[in-house]
């Protein structure tokens, strides 16, 4: 009981802090990813554009969502706890360090379940016809939430300075998205290119999300390598995170 009670004091303190700054987690979660889903509605056509197209946009401004929060909002939050000397107080707690960890992910994935509730949402309000397959979509959700989140604390805990380090987790947030086969098919880019972006975790994400949103569930390979990036990053990210700053 006492550990449940830790992580939730800790996401507490991170969610009080993001209600001090919710203009830009807003922007991060829902301003951003719903802007490019209606640019790349208007190039595809507008209202004559296929539903595939819509539903492809529609997954792809939720992973872009799940990048920007994940990423480049979470790192934020991690670098400032860093680098203001906050994380030297939670230290200072008697504060078990994976109570720390497992708060940090909770308000990740409370952040991601806000986020892509109100996209799904604006998406049918838009007119993306769907089916969602609801239990595989949390499942790739969560995946790649705890993927993303791995790439963000790597960041946090090898950057020399917060503003490098948020450089960084902004150009990995977007950059993650735009590189990758999200909103266009993988044919459309070059061929030297195609193989590696690939193996990005959003392209897999992407995948994942458009068919589950169409209510499919043939999304094995893309768990497993979403799961296998999710144990990499993560575990390397902790590993390297100094819960006392030498």
């Amino acid at each position: 009981m006492t550990r449940a009670t830790d992580i939730v004091c800790v996401f507490r303190i991170q969610f009080a802090g993001t209600r001090r700054e919710v203009g830009p987690f807003l922007l991060a979660a829902l301003v951003f990813p719903a802007a490019i889903y209606l640019f790349a509605f208007a190039v595809a056509g507008g209202e004559v554009a296929p539903q595939a197209s819509r539903l492809r946009f529609l997954a792809g401004s939720v992973v872009f969502s799940l990048s920007l929060t994940s990423i480049s909002w979470l790192g934020y939050l991690l670098l400032e706890n860093r680098f203001t000397g906050r994380l030297k107080l939670f230290a200072t707690l008697p504060l078990a360090p994976s109570s720390y960890v497992f708060g940090v992910l909770l308000f990740a994935v409370a952040q991601a379940a806000a986020s892509t509730t109100t996209l799904l949402v604006l998406g049918r309000v838009l007119g993306v016809q769907m089916n969602p397959n609801f239990l595989m979509l949390i499942v790739v959700i969560l995946l790649t939430i705890l993927c993303l989140c791995g790439l963000g604390v790597i960041v946090a805990a090898r950057a020399r300075s917060f503003s490098q380090g948020s450089l960084v987790t902004d150009t990995l947030g977007a950059g993650l998205i735009f590189l990758a086969p999200v909103y266009y098919s993988p044919e459309m880019m070059p061929r030297t290119l195609r193989v590696l972006v690939q193996a990005l975790p959003t392209t897999f994400a992407a995948r994942a999300v458009q068919t589950t949103l169409a209510g499919g569930h043939a999304i094995g390979s893309e768990v497993l390598v979403l799961g296998l990036m999710a144990f990499i990053t993560l575990g390397l990210g902790f590993r390297l995170m100094k819960w006392r700053e030498d």
